[in-house]
């Protein structure tokens, strides 16, 4: 049974220029090429991007199984959340605009919609290892974990799985880091895995990192169009796209700056995110988080 249900307010689109690649990645030719190399990699430039790195039996049925969720009453995750144009076909099915906090009547109204209409808006699961066995197999990968314990340096754990729905149009994921959203300490070394279920290219929504932008440390975030890196600071950045297949991913430092701009296309892309961190990590205050990474009210601009 899903936990929660969003519903996003429609956003702004974002400035062109903030998704503009200078180069194109290097890339390990599947994990027969992970070596010492790759962790170097790792270090230097913040991520490592592995082609064919997940087979395609494994992406296949997880990527039937999003679809189905999609399209189902009950997703049986913790989170899904809808893009904001989904709020108008939802306001139509209850006859009329719904109070903001009118959540409930949201949810119900979605038993009035066609399951190919509700899957049409989908922009994000969360937390579904436990109920659904395709997607938990992925995250256990073997090869893949091997990897993310030889850069984490100790066995670790899964603290975070997403699958990233850009549909049609979708809207833009602004330039953030991703230890920005964690309640783990700065230093601990959080690695994220963002796996392509289909083609992924710059316009329909890829990836874009800032090369060794790592190194840098925290960076104050913003609520504006997300939780995200003010767009200013993005200024004269020189990021580079991550173009990929069906089973290629990337394994990235949870404090390099990436984004994913807007979906301009009529398809959908689909994509698995997992994040890994060390077994003897432990968990630190929402306070200590915020403090590090910006909260509102603090008396700064964006």
């Amino acid at each position: 049974m899903v936990s929660h249900v969003g519903f996003e307010k429609p956003v702004p689109d974002h400035a062109p220029e903030l998704y503009r690649s200078y180069g194109a990645p290097d890339a390990v030719s599947g994990w027969e090429q992970w070596g010492s190399d790759a962790g170097a990699r790792y270090d230097r430039e913040g991520f490592v991007v592995v082609r064919g790195a997940i087979p395609r039996e494994l992406w296949s049925a997880a990527l039937d199984e999003l679809q189905s969720m999609a399209r189902s009453e009950d997703a049986d995750c913790s989170n899904v959340t809808y893009e904001g144009a989904f709020r108008q076909t939802l306001e139509q099915a209850l006859g009329g605009a719904a109070d903001e906090s009118d959540e409930e009547s949201r949810i119900a109204a979605m038993a009035l919609i066609a399951p190919e209409t509700r899957a049409a808006h989908v922009r994000k699961f969360m937390g579904f290892t436990k109920t659904h066995a395709a997607l938990r197999a992925v995250a256990n990968y073997q090869p893949l974990r091997a990897a993310v314990e030889s850069l984490a340096g100790e066995p670790t754990r899964l603290v975070q799985s997403m699958a990233l729905v850009k549909p049609p149009r979708g809207r833009e994921k602004p330039w953030h880091q991703d230890h920005a959203y964690f309640d783990l300490p700065i230093e601990a070394r959080v690695c994220g895995v963002w796996i392509a279920l289909g083609e992924v290219t710059e316009e329909n929504g890829a990836m874009f990192m800032l090369r060794g932008g790592h190194a840098r440390g925290p960076i104050v975030h913003f609520q504006r169009r997300d939780w995200q890196i003010c767009d200013t600071e993005m200024a004269g950045a020189r990021p580079v796209s991550l173009p990929m297949q069906a089973g290629d991913l990337v394994i990235f430092d949870a404090k390099i700056p990436h984004g994913t701009p807007t979906n301009r296309t009529d398809q959908h892309r689909w994509a698995l995110q997992y994040h890994y961190v060390g077994r003897s990590v432990e968990r630190v205050a929402q306070e200590y988080r915020l403090a590090i990474f910006g909260e509102e009210g603090k008396d700064v601009s964006c």
